[in-house]
């Protein structure tokens, strides 16, 4: 699919000028080996039908479906064929399933990370966030900086990152008719690659890599992979 890109850099100063929370999150973890949710209370009946456990269905490509916190715990057969969102991801990544709270207060939709790698600090993670400000308006990229800086509650190192990076290496492409907004963030400890859109119904998708930047160095060309494949299904 063809696609545009545009290149420039942003100052860190645009970027802690703005400190606020995303709210109103809806986010459902997705799976390399297709995901969904076991439904809870009310869901059942709604839910039941689309709601089985699964198998190994693709290597290496993360289905995100995106459904609310309410739905957790099991895995969808049928996922492949329900996912909003995919990416590749390395050989010999596991999944790291995010849990109700998770999902629920920070948005973290998906997670999968390199097990050579201690304490999960190479990774990616997927964030979906539905509305956005108490006016309950979509979420618009024209102050991407101002949207980046609310992510920082779902990963502490972020927050770091962005303290301690002179510069944010920023691009631009079109994939689908869609905006992806594209940074990397070079931090003194944490290195990080992030891919950020917004779908035609308002609904934010982001998507993070981090590593340590030694082994970010020595990955790169893979890590860049995971933000090249990502994309919104328009489901």
């Amino acid at each position: 699919m063809a696609s545009t890109r545009a290149c420039a850099n942003v100052p860190l100063s645009t970027l802690r000028t703005h400190r606020t929370t995303q709210t109103a999150v809806r986010a459902q973890l997705g799976r390399r080996e297709v995901m969904g949710s076991a439904p809870l209370g009310f869901m059942a009946l709604a839910a039941a039908a689309n709601m089985k456990s699964a198998r190994a269905d693709e290597g290496n490509v993360f289905y995100g479906t995106a459904f609310p916190p309410g739905t957790y715990g099991a895995y969808d057969a049928n996922a492949k064929d329900k996912a909003v969102y995919t990416f590749e991801f390395p050989e010999g990544w596991k999944l790291d399933a995010p849990s109700k709270v998770e999902k629920g207060t920070k948005g973290i939709d998906g997670r999968v990370f390199n097990p050579s790698v201690g304490k999960k600090g190479e990774q990616a993670f997927v964030i979906v966030l539905s509305r956005a400000g108490e006016d309950n308006k979509s979420f618009q990229l024209k102050d991407t900086e101002s949207t980046f800086s609310g992510f920082v509650i779902a990963d502490p190192d972020l927050q770091e990152a962005l303290e301690t990076a002179d510069e944010v290496n920023q691009s631009s492409r079109t994939v689908g008719g869609l905006n992806f907004f594209d940074y990397e963030i070079k931090g003194s400890q944490t290195n990080y690659l992030s891919s950020i859109t917004v779908n035609n119904e308002g609904k934010l998708f982001a998507l993070f890599v981090k590593a340590p930047t030694a082994t970010f160095n020595k990955d790169k060309a893979s890590l860049e992979n995971i933000v090249k494949t990502f994309k919104l299904t328009g489901l």
